[in-house]
């Protein structure tokens, strides 16, 4: 398959597209209906925010028939109970939804609820249409990363977007046999083919689905607006993707919305902002965690100042393993990103002894879970949980075991002792 980093000669602009580029209006009405339909989505989500799934953070169940219904174009579905990802046009924008920050997950007890991020929300209220049309795209092709989804991939759909754009012949129609959907569905994502359309990038043709099915669609033709802006957006990404430390500089969660800009204000001066995310400072205080392995847990408080190695020997401490190997502590960033810390004997930063316990508010917040893995061979896997974040207290000055519960495995247990861990209470 093609390699949109190959060769940038794929990517010619020719005359008459540099012309269309120029001509293109940006409105609430298109090219597409991404603006409409994702302010639906904010506007369903509202100041009070929305209860979501406790694993992956989706979407209700019970609200995705309703939300179809107000898209601009809804698609018919006919299962009998389906997920988001059966309903590829929102599965799309909540990537966006998550990727731009305008959104935050927050635990209340056993309950995650969605909400907006007032400042990012205002900023967002302040764009011009064309200004919010490319942020999103930005958004989309560099910071939408798969993890959001729940996917096992670490990267976002940039690459497979531009093969799949390439290889659609600019006049023709591609027609889809029910195979061919099932094979896209795995190797680019309905709901990459859904945004593409409802940036008005392509063109799709649906078909009636029968019962048992998700969302049906026969023809797929690329648009004059979408031949055009592919071939721009290619050339400046193979430059991006070329230049020196473009993996580190794409990577970085520090970078703002406008990577585009200083190309695409060529043809539409009109963007002038960017969707601006406040920066997070973080969060001083005594952090205590509730630290679960099994049936077992102990409560451990922490100043903010220490490290996470510090925790992690403390950890250690509470259940009587030896720190004698590896360790790594990994949670999802607000941006949905997986963030791992690492054991400084490693080589991947960032490392557990630079890394301040105050410096997991950046992302996270209370109720929020971080996995600790203590051993690659043994794998001893920990649950970490942030349950409050009190004043500075005199009390405690260096991290401190407050409760514990249960009695902790055997660290290297004989072949003869048998797997159970005692529930004893000690408070």
């Amino acid at each position: 398959m093609f390699d949109p980093t190959e060769s940038e000669e794929v990517y010619t602009v020719s005359e008459s597209q540099l012309q269309l580029l120029h001509d293109q209006q940006i409105s609430e009405n298109g090219p597409g209906t991404i603006l409409k339909d994702f302010q639906m989505l904010l506007d369903f989500i509202g100041t009070k925010g929305i209860e979501v799934s406790k694993t992956q953070n989706f979407l209700p169940i019970n609200c995705l028939a309703e939300l179809n219904s107000r898209l601009t174009a809804p698609i018919q579905v006919e299962l009998n109970r389906p997920q988001q990802k059966a309903y590829p046009h929102l599965h799309g924008l909540y990537l966006l939804l998550r990727a731009s920050a305008i959104s935050y997950v927050e635990p209340q007890g056993k309950k995650f609820f969605l909400y907006l991020e007032p400042k990012v929300v205002d900023s967002w209220n302040n764009l011009n249409p064309t200004e919010r049309y490319f942020n999103l795209l930005e958004t989309w092709w560099i910071w939408g990363n798969e993890e959001i989804l729940g996917s096992r991939e670490q990267n976002t759909g940039f690459h497979k977007c531009l093969t799949f754009l390439h290889i659609l012949d600019s006049n023709k129609n591609l027609v889809i046999k029910p195979e061919q959907q099932k094979w896209l569905s795995y190797t680019l994502g309905l709901h990459h083919i859904a945004l593409l359309s409802m940036f008005g990038i392509i063109e799709i043709q649906n078909s009636k689905s029968k019962k048992g099915q998700g969302w049906q669609f026969t023809k797929i033709k690329k648009t004059p607006w979408g031949n055009a802006l592919a071939n721009l957006i290619g050339k400046i990404a193979f430059e991006l993707l070329n230049s020196e430390n473009a993996q580190e500089d794409l990577q970085d969660e520090k970078n703002l919305l406008g990577i585009w800009q200083p190309q695409l204000q060529v043809f539409f001066p009109e963007w002038q902002s960017n969707l601006a995310v406040p920066k997070t400072e973080p969060q001083p205080g005594i952090y205590v965690f509730k630290v679960t392995l099994g049936k077992i847990w102990r409560r451990i408080a922490i100043p903010h100042n220490y490290s996470l190695y510090d925790l992690s020997s403390i950890i250690l401490e509470s259940v009587n393993f030896d720190d004698d190997h590896l360790h790594e502590f990994s949670y999802k960033s607000r941006y949905g990103h997986t963030v791992t810390v690492n054991h400084p004997a490693t080589e991947e930063p960032p490392f557990s002894d630079e890394f301040l316990i105050e410096d997991l508010s950046l992302s996270l917040k209370v109720g929020h879970t971080i996995n600790y893995l203590f051993d690659y061979g043994d794998s001893w896997r920990f649950k970490v949980q942030i349950e409050s974040i009190e004043p500075d207290n005199i009390e405690i000055k260096e991290p401190t075991i407050l409760s514990f519960h249960g009695k902790a495995p055997e660290q290297y247990p004989s072949w003869d002792d048998d797997d159970e861990w005692d529930d004893e209470d000690e408070e």
